[in-house]
């Protein structure tokens, strides 16, 4: 299955540039225009949004690019069971991906998580370690754009994501199921 990086349908970037992409604690090289994934790894279809006159609003803008539900300001996410077996994708926390549009970055689950930890938005969410958002475009406006989406994990826990931009990383803590510390607990009732 090849995917394109995100486009607005107006045609990607095919400048053939490359950018270092860390997998695995290792840095790689990948082009930075249309490619397919990494193993682990999905691209966000930028034309699946729900919302393209989103806010960032409550949630925490993070380098500039992304908007996530990050302790302790935002209370953990409730988490239901998915149906799919007992691993990494036991429970379901169903909450959107904002994102502000024309920008690149990655979302990343760190390696002492990737056994029990999936992320994932769009139309389906594909489960992923790695979620690579490039250069969607909004043609609705300068507002933010919105997925669907959340996080798959095996069991309640407080976990770290990486958000990789620009040269930059940062690491944030989401409750999912259960509260991180100086955060509230689920709003809804949650599954363990």
């Amino acid at each position: 299955m090849l995917l394109a990086a995100c486009t607005s349908g107006t045609g990607g970037s095919s400048t053939g540039k490359t950018s270092p992409v860390a997998t695995s604690g290792h840095a790689s090289v990948r082009p930075t225009g249309p490619a397919r994934p990494l193993p682990g790894e999905s691209a966000l279809a930028c034309g699946d949004y729900i919302d393209n006159n989103a806010q960032a609003a409550p949630l925490q803008v993070v380098l500039g690019v992304v908007a996530l539900p990050v302790s302790p300001g935002y209370p953990a996410l409730g988490t239901s069971l998915s149906g799919d077996g007992n691993g990494p994708l036991r429970l379901f926390a169903k909450t959107g991906l904002v994102i502000r549009p024309g920008t690149r970055f990655e979302l990343i689950v760190p390696a002492r998580f990737t056994s029990r930890l999936r992320i994932g938005w769009g139309k389906p969410g594909t489960p992923s370690q790695r979620v690579v958002v490039d250069d969607c475009a909004n043609t609705g406006g300068p507002r933010w754009l919105a997925y669907a989406g959340g996080y798959w994990i095996d069991h309640p826990a407080c976990v770290s994501i990486i958000v990789s931009a620009g040269g930059k990383q940062q690491q944030v803590h989401i409750g999912i199921g259960t509260a991180c510390p100086g955060q509230r607990p689920p709003q809804e009732p949650t599954q363990s």
